[in-house]
């Protein structure tokens, strides 16, 4: 009998450094996900951090409504839409085994272009020790090392000086403005978005080892080998 891995590749990735490790989000890790979110994302003294609040939403569990049933459908999407031509893989990161945060890498046509988008959040509980600059170095090297990605995007809320913080640690230089729309429970709002821009020449390395398994079979199924 096949096994998962075999049929979504994606599921037998597995990259690690030192006692975190990152894994394609699976249906078992979804409820200490929700547990995780449900103690806070966004630090008080920071901008929102994403286009829509969705970890503001109302807790509604069994709901079609509200927190978490609109975040499990943009989850299961990111399987049901998996193609070479445009791929999204939400990694959850773990720390000492406990799950800690999220760290999503995207890509449209990128067996041309060659770039990758990064994202990633941490629960509040997790932040301040080091755990968001070594996820974003273990994706940007997944991708210019495992994938052959030529540059790595990210971007910003203007004022969101740990974000900026992390990916300055993690090489990215700053490429521009962008004004962008968020979308809150009061409606929404236009908000400056600094873009930041990392290629393997900038590229600033985790001083651990990393291991990464899996990633021979996920490259034949984006059509890479």
């Amino acid at each position: 009998m096949l096994t998962i891995e075999e049929i979504f590749p994606p599921f037998g990735l597995r990259i690690t450094s030192g006692t975190v490790e990152m894994r394609v989000l699976r249906d078992e890790d979804i409820p200490e996900l929700v547990e995780l979110i449900c103690g806070g994302v966004q630090a008080p003294d920071l901008p929102m951090p994403f286009l829509n609040d969705w970890h503001a939403q109302p807790f509604q569990p069994g709901s079609p409504e509200g927190f978490p049933t609109a975040s499990l459908a943009w989850w299961w999407s990111q399987r049901a839409t998996f193609a070479p031509e445009d791929w999204r893989m939400a990694l959850t990161v773990r720390r000492d085994g406990v799950l800690v945060g999220m760290q999503d890498v995207h890509a449209k046509s990128f067996r041309q272009a060659r770039h990758v988008e990064t994202g990633s959040w941490l629960g509040l509980r997790h932040q301040g020790r080091g755990t968001g600059t070594l996820m974003r170095q273990l994706a940007v090297g997944f991708a210019f090392d495992e994938l052959g990605a030529r540059s790595c995007g990210s971007g910003y809320i203007v004022g969101n000086h740990a974000s900026a913080a992390v990916s300055r640690k993690t090489g990215y230089v700053t490429n521009g403005l962008n004004r962008i729309v968020q979308h809150t429970t009061d409606g929404a709002i236009g908000v400056d978005e600094q873009r930041v821009l990392v290629t393997p020449g900038t590229y600033i390395r985790p001083q651990a080892s990393v291991t990464t398994q899996g990633a021979d079979a996920l490259r034949r199924f984006l059509a890479l080998a």
